[in-house]
């Protein structure tokens, strides 16, 4: 807990205002992220991200995104996935919160929060766009044959 509030600390100072993060927890097995380093790092429970950057899971292997420390929702990358947070920002006029996650290839399982206002929670892939306003859903990408 001490190594995720220290790295939330500093990787929250290099966000703009209103950028929020996401909690990595649990990774079974193979689990990568590239950060704004550019280059690839094993993932370790409680590691933050920010929009930007990717998480890659190799087969057999998985781990959950927590959407600022699970307050929006929760992603869970499955094996074989290239994923990345597109944007994850709260207006602080509004309070509204947008969302935008991109799935490369492999699967997801989100589990959205109840967005209040103008809110977006969004996933997106090479050909579909998909929307929600708070529910569980599955998102699939599968390589051209």
């Amino acid at each position: 807990k001490e190594f995720a509030a220290q790295a939330l600390l500093s990787v929250t100072k290099l966000a703009r205002p209103g950028t929020k993060y996401g909690v990595l927890a649990n990774p079974i097995n193979n689990v990568f992220v590239k950060c704004r380093t550019g280059k690839w790092q094993a993932v370790r429970d409680g590691m933050v991200i920010l929009p930007g950057d990717e998480v890659r899971t190799a087969s057999a292997s998985s781990v959950k995104v927590l959407l600022e420390g699970d307050k929006v929702g929760q992603v869970e990358i499955k094996e074989g996935s290239l994923f990345r947070i597109q944007k994850n920002e709260i207006d602080a006029k509004t309070g509204d919160r947008t969302t935008l996650l991109d799935l490369a290839i492999g699967k997801v399982v989100v589990h959205a929060g109840k967005l209040q206002g103008n809110s977006k929670f969004e996933v997106r892939t090479l050909t579909a766009l998909t929307g929600v306003r708070g529910t569980v859903f599955e998102v699939t990408v599968k390589e051209k044959s």
